[in-house]
C-alpha cells in the first residue's frame, strides 16, 4: 500500500466497490462465505449495512429489495442498486487488506 493513510469516503468508495462484487456474485453461487470479507473489515457503518443487506437475504432479488429501503447518508442507493459489479473482482481482497493494516497500525483513516 502506498499510502499510509486514507480519507474515509477513499474506503467507502473502495468498500461499495467490494459490494458491487458481492451483490453480484454471492447468491448466484460464484462467490462463496469464503470468498467474502468478513463483515468487521468494511470499515464504514454504510458498507456494514449493506453488506449485512446481501448476506442475509435468501437470494439477490430481496437483497436488492433490502437495499432499496436503506437510507444511507453517504451512499446513492439508486445508482448502486443499478452498476455494475463485474469489474471489481480485486475489491473484497482489498477490504480485507486494509482492515488488517488498519488493525495492526500500518495504515491509519485520516480524521479516526
Amino acid at each position: 500500500m502506498p499510502r499510509d493513510s486514507l480519507k474515509p469516503i477513499d474506503i467507502l468508495r473502495h468498500e461499495l466497490k467490494a459490494l458491487r462484487f458481492i451483490l453480484d456474485n454471492f447468491h448466484s453461487g460464484k462467490l462463496g462465505a469464503g470468498g467474502l470479507p468478513p463483515r468487521e473489515d468494511f470499515q464504514s457503518a454504510q458498507a456494514r449495512m449493506l453488506y449485512d443487506s446481501i448476506v442475509k437475504s435468501p437470494n439477490r432479488q430481496a437483497a436488492e429489495r433490502a437495499i432499496a429501503k436503506l437510507e444511507l447518508d453517504e451512499v446513492d442507493i439508486d445508482s448502486f442498486l443499478h452498476l455494475s459489479g463485474e469489474h471489481y473482482y480485486t475489491y473484497p481482497a482489498l477490504v480485507r487488506q486494509r482492515a488488517a493494516a488498519i488493525r495492526t497500525g500500518k495504515l491509519t483513516v485520516e480524521g479516526a
